[in-house]
């Protein structure tokens, strides 16, 4: 039998008490702890609230404590980070329920209750939307996302689909992951007609046969986005981020799509690196057609999610599994990060309330020490023969990541974590010079030397 202790006597720490209770033979529930001072020494579901989370310690060692079960979905993260230490340090599981965004309305709570995991350590709130505007947006439209069996956009198409689409347009290079995604389509989003197309987004004549699905609006998630892989490839980066881009943008103009949004990132904020440049370049040149426009092209930025395909927590989970030790590039290196459900619904929020050349960017919260996470994940495995090791900053990486160019030209979009920028920061690009550019092959000499004559606040870090 199992001793248990639960964080927060109010109505999730009740309904984890009631399943808790049902189950005696295999529960013993010994108490609450809660910050109100007010339900101390209170019964709460027949048991005690035993006092703060001060007390933790002196309970799991009092009533012979073998795990804790955190029922508070908006827990400060600071106070989660001390009870993740705490209970690691005496040996206790933790549990936490889920937020209330993942709550199941029609399944037990204390079912859901789960491991803490990384999302968990993030230290920000997950995003609510306006759905019935999304709702509104979406419904019966065509969408088209290019980049569709990435992280990003798939996990794009698996929101987009809640919101009852006519038809979802795939478009992809990578062959296995696009079947992956169309069997999962098949699955769980019958009444949706999935479209799926084998594609390079740097062929437009290719990517053009996507477009004749006649999309409504169009996601552009495809790019080469590995910092240190694009140092040494700048060539593919021009090629897949800014050529790609461009020719997603001639057909969204060819097609008279109703929304263009091009999924950029923090990276393109004072560049260093190859990939941050494209980036960059690929926003200008999207703000740029949106003169005189009758399609609405729009810009969304945000830094890194959690869970994406090669990111650190994986790799680091991985590295962790293996037994192996963690290595980071500077103890002082921060990122800004978000979960990939929350990024892919505040990007569809934004095209459902943006309007042409808008520039938008995600509220991201507080940078994140990656040396903090790595250890917090540590901890969490229970492998604590693991050590971590400093590489030093692999080549374009920045210590820290921004998000803005200018903090004074951003305002916040009513009441959401959309953030507009000013188009002050935006800088026109002559198209016409620059489709002779990419046709002639022209930044294949000098790679790096046409990024910075195009791309002004390009600056390559000088080790």
């Amino acid at each position: 039998m199992k001793n248990v202790l639960i964080i927060g006597a109010s109505s999730g720490g009740q309904l984890v008490a009631g399943s808790l209770l049902k189950q005696k033979s295999r529960y013993r529930l010994v108490g609450f702890l809660d910050t109100a001072k007010n339900k101390h020494g209170q019964i709460v579901a027949g048991v005690p609230v035993l006092g703060g989370h001060d007390r933790l310690s002196d309970v799991i060692i009092s009533a012979s404590v073998d795990e804790v079960i955190v029922a508070i979905s908006d827990l400060d993260k600071g106070v989660l980070y001390r009870l993740v230490d705490e209970t690691a340090d005496m040996g206790v599981e933790l549990r936490i329920i889920p937020n209330v965004m993942e709550i199941s309305a029609n399944t037990d709570l204390f079912s859901q209750v789960r491991e803490v995991n990384a999302a968990d350590l993030l230290g920000r709130m997950a995003a609510k939307i306006d759905e019935k505007l999304v709702a509104s947006e979406i419904l019966d439209k065509t969408v088209l996302v290019t980049g569709a069996a990435g992280s990003i956009g798939s996990e794009l198409i698996r929101q987009i689909a809640k919101f009852n689409p006519l038809k979802i347009v795939a478009v992809d290079i990578n062959e296995n992951e696009l079947y992956f995604l169309e069997l999962a389509a098949s699955r769980h989003f019958k009444h949706i007609l999935f479209k799926p197309y084998i594609c390079d987004v740097r062929d437009r004549e290719s990517l053009g046969v996507a477009f004749d699905e006649k999309p409504d609006i169009v996601f552009h998630a495809a790019a080469h986005k590995h910092v240190p892989l694009m140092e040494r490839a700048p060539l593919e980066a021009i090629k897949n981020n800014v050529l790609g881009t461009l020719n997603t943008l001639h057909l969204a103009k060819d097609y008279k799509v109703g929304k263009f949004v091009l999924v950029s990132t923090d990276k393109a904020v004072n560049p260093e690196s190859v990939m941050g440049a494209t980036k960059r370049f690929a926003e200008m040149i999207t703000y740029t057609f949106g003169a005189d426009s009758t399609t609405n092209f729009m810009i969304v930025r945000f830094g890194n999610v959690l869970g994406s395909n090669g990111s650190v927590i994986p790799i680091f989970q991985a590295l962790i599994r293996e037994g192996h030790n963690l290595t980071i590039t500077h103890p002082d290196a921060t990122r800004y990060f978000m979960t990939i459900p929350e990024a892919a619904l505040l990007v569809i929020e934004a095209s459902a309330r943006g309007t042409n050349r808008d520039m938008f960017v995600l509220e991201m919260g507080t940078p994140v020490k990656i040396i903090d996470m790595a250890k917090r994940l540590i901890v969490l495995s229970g492998a604590h023969d693991i050590k971590i090791e400093i590489s030093g900053l692999r080549p374009g990486e920045k210590l820290h990541e921004e998000l803005f160019y200018e903090q004074d030209d951003v305002t916040r979009v009513e009441n959401t974590k959309l953030l507009r920028v000013s188009a002050n920061e935006m800088e026109m690009v002559d198209l016409e010079q620059l489709e002779q550019e990419l046709v002639r092959g022209g930044y294949r000499a000098d790679p790096l030397g046409y990024l910075k004559s195009h791309v002004s606040c390009y600056k390559p870090r000088q080790d």
